[in-house]
């Protein structure tokens, strides 16, 4: 019988000058171990320091995770939790071991790598998941003697790993996996945390989302990224961390649906089952009955909010049939906006049918047509065409706002059009104006398997001047690109002539002064 099995390791009692020791990560797993085992996982080790005093070494880590994958029956999905100190250095992703040297040199050599490839080409395992909560902030660069973090988490696994493994990094490259010390305070009291507790905001986060998801629905793995991206971001507007929130990465082929990163509730591996009706009580984090547990809003109807069983054969066979009328009724509709929107050519000057929505019909760069809704459904929100009203409007600054992108399926097939959400939030009391010029926040899609850009907006744009948009006050405005797979060429050269193949694409969006926002999706042949 297929089982969950989960394996979590942390190395948090370093003594290396200049490697700061992790006292939160112990609780951090134990936290997380229970959460497991109380979500139907089969097995949960929890690896968090060693008898004896003896520090988590490289041969200890490595040891533990090939057996852990040698054990592996066929069918089993296995998750492995890897948290501590990280560093990239040549490629390469490594785990810093408890008892690293300040003499080792090169630094990584004494580290672990995390590459497993040979024993996962080899396990029984259907499915492997790896929760990488390594790269850490606070580690002195300088002495370590390895070059930087900025590009960590490019994972570079063969395609037929990336159908069987995935790789959930608790940050994007040029970003830090940050936690919260004891003596941190939060703006106002954060669901669930207590005043004083010390965590890791990504492993918390996981806990937080597998206690809060109910027992009798599946958890698939791009439902979880979402609901454990949501609240990392709570956890970090919670205790003011600086800068933007970091972006959780998964790198994988896997379909987000096809991959339950909980047990299913028949207790089988398998497609997604849609639960019945639940309303689920109020359950504690932690063992703690003085403290309610997260609930995750991102979770949706899967978090807790009652749902319908099935309904009987002929009411699903009404609703197929009422689904196709309105279907046909949908693309009658597109054919007369079609006719009405582009039979001049021009297109320009189209609106949305619908207030607080507007659409650009004209491609801002070869490969790509972008459109924008804000989420404030009022008369007042702004568009392109409307720069004259927008000029008057301070620009969203770092400070005020935040830029995000995300991806609107974690995986497309051969006939799916992929598509980019790109989101300037505005967290301040006052309207301001996102700029969307192709030149001014600029998108880039990259293969995973190399460091060559395949696609930018900023390549050969339609328009190199500022596309300004209006960002309400506490709400946001988002500007949707689609992809059409053709790759770009600098100052408008000529691209080759292809379409990008399948595997897993990392999308980055860039704005002076923003940063680096980061998603990544999967261009399936299913």
């Amino acid at each position: 019988m297929a089982r969950h099995r989960a394996l979590l390791i942390g190395a948090s009692d370093y003594e290396m000058r200049g490697v700061p020791p992790l006292p939160f990560i112990p609780a951090d797993l134990a936290r997380l171990g229970s959460a497991l085992e109380d979500r139907g996982f089969d097995d949960v080790q929890v690896l968090a320091g060693r008898e004896g005093g003896k520090q988590v070494s490289a041969n200890y880590v490595n040891a533990r995770v090939a057996g852990f994958l040698r054990r592996a029956r066929p069918g089993d999905t296995l998750l492995i939790l890897l948290s501590g100190h990280g560093v990239h250095a040549k490629g390469r992703d490594y785990l810093v071991p408890e008892d690293i040297d300040e003499d080792t040199h090169p630094f990584e050599s004494g580290c672990v790598a995390i590459d497993w490839r040979e024993h996962l080409d080899e396990t029984l395992a259907e499915h492997v998941v790896f929760l990488i909560d390594a790269c850490r902030e606070g580690i002195e660069q300088d002495s370590m003697g390895v070059a930087s973090v900025k590009q960590w988490s490019r994972q570079k696994i063969s395609a037929a790993l990336r159908r069987k493994v995935a790789y959930v990094y608790a940050c994007s490259p040029g970003q830090y996996a940050l936690f919260v010390r004891p003596h941190d305070s939060p703006i106002n009291p954060v669901t669930g945390v207590r005043l004083g507790d010390s965590f890791s905001i990504f492993s918390r986060s996981v806990s937080d989302v597998i206690a809060a998801h109910p027992g009798t629905a599946a958890l698939p793995l791009g439902r979880f990224q979402d609901a454990v991206q949501e609240r990392m971001t709570e956890l970090h507007r919670g205790y003011r961390k600086s800068g933007q929130p970091q972006s959780l990465r998964v790198v994988t082929d896997i379909p987000s649906d096809g991959f339950l990163f909980l047990p299913s509730p028949s207790g089988r591996s398998g497609g997604v089952r849609e639960p019945s009706a639940v309303i689920r009580e109020p359950s504690t984090v932690g063992r703690d009955a003085g403290t309610t547990a997260y609930e995750s809003a991102g979770m949706g109807v899967e978090a807790g909010t009652p749902r319908r069983a099935y309904p009987q054969h002929g009411a699903r066979l009404g609703r197929r049939v009422f689904s196709a009328l309105t279907l046909l009724g949908l693309l009658g509709v597109a054919a007369w906006a079609a006719v009405i929107y582009n039979g001049d050519g021009k297109g320009g000057d189209a609106k949305s049918n619908e207030p607080g929505s507007k659409t650009s019909l004209t491609p801002s760069s070869s490969g790509a047509r972008p459109s924008s809704t804000s989420s404030k459904k009022d008369k007042d929100s702004s568009g392109p065409e409307e720069s004259s009203a927008s000029s008057i409007l301070p620009a969203c600054t770092p400070s005020a706002a935040e830029l995000t992108v995300r991806s609107l399926h974690n995986a497309y097939g051969s006939d799916d059009i992929p598509t980019l959400l790109l989101t300037m939030k505005n967290i301040t009391g006052s309207d301001c104006k996102a700029d969307f010029g192709s030149t001014k926040t600029v998108l880039t899609l990259t293969t995973v398997a190399s460091d060559d850009i395949f696609w930018s907006s900023a390549d050969c744009p339609k328009d190199s001047g500022s596309l300004l948009f209006r960002a309400p006050a506490h709400s946001d405005v988002t500007y949707t690109v689609k992809w059409d797979r053709k790759p770009s060429a600098p100052q408008c050269g000529t691209p080759p002539e292809e379409y990008a193949g399948f595997g897993t694409f990392l999308a980055e969006v860039t704005a002076p002064g923003f940063g680096k926002a980061q998603t990544s999706f999967v261009l399936s042949k299913n």
